[in-house]
């Protein structure tokens, strides 16, 4: 007897929910924060003043909002969000809006900072998953010689594939905007493993995983605006697969 594509792929997704996940977020465990510094700008000879820090040491996830705030002495002014999800087979961390501006004139640099530490307790089978991250989609404007910035790093901990506790994969960013007027472009994060989280054997229920990382922005003289996207998008394993399966039948056939 034959097997088709949709019964090959009811099998593939029967079996993925036998072994789904639920990744839920400890709040004692885990922290945010966001810094807007312009203490490095400068007006003339007169630095910036603000150094301002909103931050959530029990953090569960719910938005965290810095700002929007304009730095008296400079006019450089901002804004920041971050929030985190978890679930069925999915987590993540996101910063739907960013907003740092240096006023034309200033010199020095404009930072904005986020950083995190997000403990997710795993329920459930033990499955195969990917590192989820965000992407950014940024637009701005840079002066002649300026330039905006995005960098950073996710540093992703929990069981590697001989079951020990520890760093399992490293997501990076790092792109510079220096060609005036203005700029749109997207930031991805780029994975050093780009493997799968766990290894052969997965996420073990009953164990965590911890996404610790800094997200940076600076501009000199500029402005930029970034709100994040999932990357990959959730569930795009099993839609690759899927995808593979008339390739795969055709190739049995054959």
């Amino acid at each position: 007897m034959k097997t088709s594509a949709l019964t090959l792929l009811a099998l593939t997704l029967t079996g993925a929910a036998v072994h789904a996940q639920t990744l839920t977020i400890l709040p004692g465990s885990s922290s945010a924060s966001i810094n807007f510094d312009d203490t490095a700008s400068l007006f003339g000879i007169f630095p910036g003043l603000t150094n301002t820090t909103v931050s959530n040491p029990a953090w569960n996830g719910a938005p965290l909002t810095l700002g929007p705030i304009t730095d008296g002495t400079t006019g450089d002014t901002g804004q920041g969000d971050i929030l985190a999800t978890g679930g069925f087979n999915t987590y993540g961390v996101a910063f739907p809006n960013v907003n740092l501006t240096q006023a034309i004139g200033n010199t020095g640099f404009a930072l904005l900072t986020y950083t995190f530490n997000l403990v997710y307790s795993i329920t459930g089978g033990a499955v195969i998953l990917p590192p989820q991250f965000p992407g950014f989609g940024v637009t701005g404007t840079v002066q002649p010689g300026g330039f905006a910035l995005v960098g950073g790093f996710i540093d992703y901990f929990g069981l590697d594939a001989t079951g020990v506790v520890g760093l399992i994969d490293t997501v990076n960013y790092g792109q510079t905007f220096n060609i005036p007027p203005g700029f749109t472009g997207t930031v991805p994060g780029i994975p050093v493993n780009g493997g799968i989280l766990g290894g052969v054997g997965g996420l073990p229920a009953g164990s965590n995983l911890t996404l610790n990382g800094q997200i940076n922005f600076i501009v000199d003289p500029a402005s930029i605006s970034a709100s994040s996207f999932p990357a990959p998008e959730p569930g795009s394993a099993i839609l690759a697969l899927a995808a593979g399966i008339p390739l795969l039948l055709r190739r049995r056939r054959a």
